[in-house]
This record gives structure tokens, C-alpha cells and sequence, in this order.
């Protein structure tokens, strides 16, 4: 990351209240009364285990209406890998009527470890990623930095205390209008797609915005893929979706062991051929 410094957008906006520049403050998380739009916004700029969880709702539309009409099963169950904070979810259960939909993402969770000064955000093993104060926002990724950001974030982030884990604060990466959905019927998992899917079969496998170059090399969306695969139901469907910006994805149906393509939306999924060609 090039600016890993952000000016923190809550200072911005006493001056500029409709201000969009600047990065919102993650310290937002940790108020009781957010709402679901603001929480988005949040989490959808959170870079977090080298992935940025980019979110919104609605963001693959024409996609969404072919699984409506695909052919699935009267009531599938549905697994949706890298689901961020689960706004997109939110609008494909809209379109589907589903028996069990399982909302997955690798980070579902985090903490915040306050300091004098601002605030750290730590995954689960507390390992730092953010810093948050008044002033700035920052992300634990000076490697390709500008100077002296480079240099800033290295002093920042080496000075992280982990004994202030014990006043940490939990905070769910989850869209608050999913919460309270939660239940038999939709679950929210902790799901890494470079593990075996440990769960029952699924008719539908939804992946969104993960499975590309810019975060993998090949052997490992072959990896990611193959886990996918054996999550999938004979017949099942895995979509893999794109936003750059526009919407562009292949619906692959699983038929003996391997995907065809079944539907295309734009120019298709950038590892459409990686898919159709796995052993």
C-alpha cells in the first residue's frame, strides 16, 4: 500500500460535514447505536489479513437474478465465502428462498485495544492491522509505502503493546441488520477457503470479489477452488463474481467432479479457464 496514512474522516467533517474524503474512523464500531449503513462503510475499508473487506449492498445484481432462475433446487442451501460484513448477502437472500444460508468470512471478528493516545485493531491472535486517533487512520502495510509513511507506520505499529489485550474490546465485522437474522436458518461462520468447508453440502456456493489474482497466485485459487468444489453438492452451482468496477461472473454447474460454465455476465470471471480446467 503506496498511503497507508489516511486523515481520519470524523475530524474532516466538523469542518466539511458531507465530506466523503479522508478514511471513516474504525473507533465506530464500538458505538452501541451505529447504524447498519455506517457500520458498511466502516468495515468496507478495514484491509485485514492482506484483503480489504469491501462491501456494499447489492453489488452483484444481473448475477444475483441468474441464481434466482438457475434451475437450483426449490430451497438450496447456500454458502456465500468472503462475505465481509454480509451486506451482499443481505441482498441475494432477498432473490433466493433458501433452506440454510451460511454467511462465511475468515475474519468475522476483532478487537480493539485502546491506548492513551488512539486505538489498535488486532485479529484474533492480536496482531495488529489498524491504528486509529483523531487525526489518522493507519494500516499495518508500510512495505511499498511512500516515505516517510513507511517509516511512520513501522515506528506505530512496532510500539503496539499486546499487554493491552486484556482490556480489549470484541468487536463483530458483521453488518447489524444481519445479527439479529441469525439463527437456524442463516448462520454466521468463521470460514478460511484454504480449508476443507467442515459443514454440510451445500446447492450454491457464492464467491464474491475473493477469488482473483490480485490477492492469490494460481496455486492457490486452485487450492481455494478445489475446497470449494467439495463444500458443492453433484449438480451444485458456484458463482464466481467480479466487480472492476462493472459486474462480470460465470455461474459453473459441478458435473462428474468438474465446472462448466453454465452462465457468463460481462466479460466473465477473470479464472474462468482455472476453473473449468481443474483436475
Amino acid at each position: 500500500m503506496r498511503r497507508p496514512i489516511r486523515l481520519n474522516r470524523e475530524l474532516l467533517r466538523k469542518a466539511w460535514p458531507n465530506l466523503r474524503a479522508g478514511c471513516p474512523d474504525p473507533r465506530g464500531l464500538l458505538k452501541a447505536d451505529i447504524s447498519a449503513q455506517e457500520a458498511t462503510d466502516i468495515i468496507a475499508e478495514i484491509k485485514i489479513g492482506g484483503v480489504f473487506k469491501t462491501t456494499r449492498s447489492n453489488r452483484f445484481p444481473q448475477t444475483t437474478r441468474l441464481l434466482a432462475n438457475d434451475g437450483l433446487p426449490p430451497r438450496p442451501t447456500v454458502l456465500d465465502v468472503g462475505a465481509s460484513d454480509g451486506s451482499s448477502s443481505l441482498s441475494t437472500m432477498e432473490s433466493i428462498r433458501f433452506a440454510r444460508y451460511y454467511v462465511t468470512d475468515r475474519h468475522i471478528e476483532a478487537y480493539a485495544c485502546t491506548t492513551r493516545n488512539g486505538a489498535f485493531f488486532c485479529d484474533v491472535e492480536y496482531n495488529p492491522f489498524m491504528y486509529a486517533n483523531r487525526f489518522v487512520v493507519m494500516y499495518n502495510d508500510g512495505e511499498k509505502a511512500l516515505w516517510p509513511m513507511s517509516r511512520i507506520v513501522r515506528r506505530v505499529f512496532s510500539g503496539f503493546d499486546k499487554s493491552v489485550r486484556a482490556e480489549a474490546r470484541r468487536m463483530l465485522l458483521m453488518n447489524p441488520a444481519l445479527l439479529p437474522r441469525a439463527g437456524s436458518d442463516i448462520r454466521l461462520e468463521k470460514y478460511d477457503i484454504f480449508e476443507a468447508w467442515p459443514l454440510e453440502k451445500v446447492d450454491l456456493v457464492i464467491a464474491a470479489n475473493i477469488l482473483n489474482r490480485s490477492y492469490f497466485p494460481d496455486a492457490r485459487l486452485c487450492d481455494a477452488v478445489r475446497n470449494l468444489r467439495g463444500a458443492l453438492k453433484e449438480s451444485g452451482r458456484l458463482a464466481v463474481i467480479e466487480n472492476r468496477p462493472a459486474e462480470q461472473s460465470n455461474v459453473f454447474r459441478l458435473h462428474e467432479g468438474r465446472f462448466v460454465v453454465e452462465h457468463e455476465v460481462g466479460r466473465g470471471s477473470d479464472i474462468k479457464t482455472l476453473v473449468t480446467s481443474l483436475d
